[in-house]
């Protein structure tokens, strides 16, 4: 049975689009994951503390002011196990 991080995590509003952002882009600050995600701010700050929690994204504190935010190997991982389960739906 699936446990229920993975339910939350997969069925979080916006959380696999903003991981899969970060994988294609690399590092990104709040202000460019919010332009590119059609969503609140609460809810891409939601995904972005779930997604750092469970370490797929880690935040990197460039300066007081400069946040940025990039996949982890877990979390490349997890986008290309996402990739696999799409290419078999397809077929």
């Amino acid at each position: 049975m699936v446990s229920d991080d993975v339910r939350e995590l997969i069925g979080r509003k916006r959380t696999i689009e903003i991981l899969e952002l970060l994988v294609a882009s690399g590092r990104l600050n709040y202000t460019e994951i919010e332009n590119e995600i059609a969503s609140s701010s609460d809810t891409i700050t939601d995904a972005l503390d779930l997604l750092c929690e469970h370490e797929l994204v880690e935040r990197v504190e460039e300066g007081p002011k400069n946040v940025k935010y990039n996949a982890t190997e877990t979390g490349q991982d997890l986008h290309k196990a996402i990739e696999s389960i799409e290419d078999m739906l397809r077929e």
